[in-house]
């Protein structure tokens, strides 16, 4: 299986080209994945992971807020109230397969 690795959303974020997203923006891909992601742009990666997989990027995102321990500070962060110092997904393989 593929390692894991973090990657940072930018569709939506409000960061633009050379900017980093909040941490909070994030998902877990295999590295074959990211790679893709990286290659055939955020929009077609999205897209296509839609198709296959049936949840957009916003849904997954929200989902891994959801269920990481500090959602209670991300959701605040979201607010306004709070800026997050690093809300990386902490998953493991066994988390997280995307098929490949």
């Amino acid at each position: 299986m593929a390692g894991i690795q973090v990657a940072h959303v930018r569709i939506g974020s409000g960061a633009g080209m050379g900017q980093k997203p909040d941490d909070w923006r994030t998902v877990s891909l295999c590295g074959p994945c990211h790679d893709t992601q990286h290659k055939n742009g955020e929009a077609t990666f999205w897209e296509a992971y839609k198709t296959a997989r049936g949840i957009d990027v916003e849904t997954l995102i929200g989902e891994f807020i959801a269920s990481s321990p500090r959602r209670a500070e991300i959701k605040r962060a979201q607010a306004g109230e709070a800026t997050p110092s690093d809300y990386r997904a902490q998953v493991t393989e066994e988390d997280y397969h995307c098929g490949q």
